[in-house]
């Protein structure tokens, strides 16, 4: 332990002082790590192995906050971002580094917090799977371990002039072109944020930490069938086809928009938030949308738009839920065909991994971990629409999936219907309340389909706050024989670890996988067994 742990920030440096700093570890959020004197300063614009002249911005108790004034010496892990919208966004927070070190700092924060929060010593965490052909099924290198705000004038008409479309010049790790390419262009849902301006339409992404919107004509990260829809959105603001919502006078209809993309079938999704029901000049702004993606699509990228919604939001904080959806031309689903031949309707509230091509890898490393030999009661609690117990009812004895959102239990029945399955039911409820009920022979809802003496495993798939503290106990309480977590957040994953282990359940191993190419953000699936000392 340093022997500074107990100075204050404000008395090892001062704010608006210049230091000289190694950069040595990179925070959640993309910032550059270094220490002074056993302080900690987080540095924005700094990657590990940087040696940079830093400005310090803020002070808090225990740490400080810097920005990069010069860098000194760079690291040998940095590479020319391929985006020019790079410094101002802030989304893709790891841009700058080669891909086999961001796999190496993705696979080190798993570590270091199943250490420092799950009170794991030496946990055995396997190379992350990578999205790029080049670094192999393993990734990595063998052997080694809102409301949507205004913006300025000036903001506006200087975000305009940036290029139409990005092209990828500079290669990171030193792999060739096409393969490098093969890890953008990924996501298959995106959420775009809108203001009106004097100068014009702003849409895109809000910088992070601010409202302030980033007027994005192109995003490496997206289809660029998505981004013809994005653009084509842009279009139809300007010309009045649809207004923006102003907040402070309570008027305008368009507070933002999202849009889904099906890889194996080309089936794309449109869905306007906004203040009612009516979608404003509807035939003009969905024809003009469409064929623009019309205009990009090809044989290898034959997207054409299948649905559009009306999400209705009149709620002052856009995270709450909305009170309706309203579907204004195509139909209510789009449908989703994995490498495996599995179909997925989803619907426009539907959870579905925004990776298409890794989430193979994903539930692959589930059904190993699980590693069913037929006749396992499987429950998948978190379920969505049932991708991942749906994945893997060929070797189980029943899929019970539980989830709190109706709608997605609704995607999740129908998409066992669609796929002729039989062995799975979805519940709707918390499952710290349905699961035991199920398994209760005096409760009402107890079934007799679940095979008592079946092994009994738990799938957790949690949003990214991680599981309640209640239902890891429920879980624990059934006796299940296994447990794969499949988490998006290292703390809360590490978190919750260490909770099962104090209820019996111990840690083999994790294996990370790089779902989001160019951000701080990686999946972890982690196997936990009961403990032979507590089966006894």
């Amino acid at each position: 332990m340093s022997d500074n742990i107990d100075k204050t920030a404000a008395r090892v440096v001062n704010e608006g002082q210049i230091v000289e700093l190694e950069i040595t570890d990179m925070t959640d959020d993309g910032k550059g790590l270094g220490r002074l004197s056993g302080l900690a300063i987080f540095v924005a614009g700094a990657v590990p192995g940087d040696k940079v002249s830093a400005r310090i911005t803020r002070l808090k108790k225990r740490y400080a906050l810097a920005e990069t004034i010069t860098l000194l010496e760079a690291s040998a892990a940095r590479v020319q971002p391929p985006c020019p919208y790079y410094q101002d966004c802030g989304g893709c927070s790891m841009l700058e580094l080669s891909y086999d070190e961001q796999l190496r700092i993705k696979r080190k924060n798993i570590i270091t917090k199943l250490e420092r929060i799950g009170a794991l010593e030496d946990p055995t965490v396997r190379e992350v799977m990578g999205a790029a052909d080049r670094i192999g099924a393993d990734g990595g290198k063998a052997g080694q371990s809102s409301e949507t705000g205004q913006t300025e004038e000036t903001e506006g008409a200087r975000q305009s002039e940036r290029p139409e479309q990005i092209e990828v010049t500079e290669i990171a790790g030193g792999a060739d072109s096409e393969s490098f390419e093969s890890m953008f262009r990924y996501r298959n849902k995106a959420e775009f944020a809108v203001a009106m301006t004097s100068a014009g339409p702003l849409v895109g992404f809000n910088k992070r930490g601010s409202n302030k919107i980033i007027d994005c004509t192109d995003c490496l990260l997206q289809k660029r069938a998505t981004m013809a829809a994005v653009n084509a959105v842009r279009e139809v603001l300007r010309d009045k086809l649809l207004t923006v919502y102003d907040a402070r006078h309570g008027k305008g209809f368009l507070r933002g928009f999202t849009i889904k993309v099906c890889e194996g079938t080309g089936e794309m999704m449109l869905i306007f938030t906004g203040t009612s029901k009516q979608l404003p000049n509807a035939e003009k702004v969905i024809y003009t949308i469409s064929d623009a993606i019309d205009a990009v699509s090809t044989d290898e990228e034959p997207y054409f738009l299948q649905s559009v919604v009306v999400e209705v939001n009149k709620a002052k904080d856009l995270r709450e839920p909305a009170s309706a959806y309203e579907v204004v031309a195509g139909s209510n689903t789009i449908t989703d065909i994995t490498d495996d031949g599995m179909e997925f309707e989803i619907s426009a509230p539907a959870f579905y991994q925004v990776n298409t091509k890794q989430m193979s890898k994903l539930y692959a490393k589930v059904r190993e971990y699980a590693c069913l030999k037929g006749g396992e009661t499987v429950f998948d609690l978190y379920c969505g629409i049932g991708t991942i117990g749906l994945s893997m009812v060929a070797d189980a004895g029943m899929i019970i999936g539980i989830e709190s959102v109706k709608n997605a239990v609704i995607d999740a029945n129908r998409n066992a219907v669609i796929n002729g399955i039989v062995n799975a039911r979805y519940y709707t409820g918390r499952a710290e309340q349905v699961m035991p009920r199920l398994l209760d022979k005096e409760d009402k809802l107890f079934v007799d389909y679940i095979d008592e003496n079946a092994p009994k495993i738990a799938i957790l798939d949690p949003p990214r706050a991680g599981c309640d503290e209640v239902l890891l106990r429920a879980v624990a309480g059934c006796d299940v024989d296994k447990i794969v977590y499949v988490s998006c957040d290292p703390g809360t994953l590490a978190r919750d670890i260490k909770l099962l282990g104090e209820l019996g359940y111990e840690f083999v191993e994790a294996t990370p996988v790089d779902m989001f190419v160019a951000t701080m953000h990686v999946e972890a699936v982690t196997l936990l067994v009961k403990s032979v000392t507590d089966a006894n």
